[in-house]
């Protein structure tokens, strides 16, 4: 499905998003405009997902910004996820976002990913990719009832396929007290995965179709 996989060390989140290859985020974009939906991005959102992911992730390099973020209640949340038992193993163990690239084989197209987590085996068999989900729902059955709507199955084939991974675990972290914290096995979950390999072909497809109709006309 997937080759030319290669890990690129080191870049930062902007870095990331300036490489000129398709994001899981792209696919969302292209949905939304075959579907005639308007995507506004919210910045505050973006703003929070992206500083929980960095006191969660690499609390050493972690820093305030300038953006409009409730920022003690992130801290206390990163910091909670980080004393949950299985997410400390998860964090001690794994290796934080890191960007791959890899060439869909039927389209040609370059793609990135940048999982919140890769994990290993001990025996360096099996790859495990975690991904945690800030979420405002009041319980676990609303937090599943949101992982299909929010195209979460689609991300967790691409990015297994892309990394050639075994394993998709989606963590919700409820922003809101108590602050569970719920795990979803995306691989465990009857036709989830195959459902979302459905999903990011076609659109890979759309893409393509595209770039031939724009590449007519010039």
């Amino acid at each position: 499905m997937f080759h030319n996989l290669q890990a690129h060390p080191g870049l930062t989140q902007e870095q990331h998003r300036a490489l000129p290859a398709i994001s899981n985020t792209d696919l969302s974009n292209l949905k939304a405009q075959v579907l005639g939906q308007l995507r506004a991005p919210n910045p505050q959102a973006l703003a929070y997902g992206t500083a929980f992911h960095a006191a969660t992730l690499e609390p050493a390099t972690y820093a305030r910004t300038a953006d409009r973020c409730p920022w003690g209640q992130l801290e206390a949340l990163a910091r909670q996820v980080r004393r949950q038992r299985y997410c400390r193993d998860l964090l001690y163990r794994g290796i934080p976002e890191l960007t791959h690239t890899a060439t869909h084989t039927e389209t040609g197209l370059l793609v990135k990913v940048r999982p919140d987590l890769l994990v290993r085996s001990p025996a360096g068999r099996r790859l495990t990719l975690i991904d945690f989900k800030t979420t405002s729902c009041r319980d676990e059955a609303q937090f599943l009832a949101t992982i299909e709507q929010y195209d979460y199955d689609r991300q967790a084939a691409f990015y297994l396929d892309a990394l050639q991974a075994d394993r998709f675990l989606i963590i919700g972290v409820q922003k809101k007290v108590p602050h569970a914290v719920w795990l979803f096995d995306a691989t465990a979950a009857p036709g989830f995965i195959e459902q979302g390999r459905k999903k990011y072909s076609a659109l890979m497809r759309q893409r393509t179709r595209q770039a031939t109709i724009v590449s007519s006309k010039l």
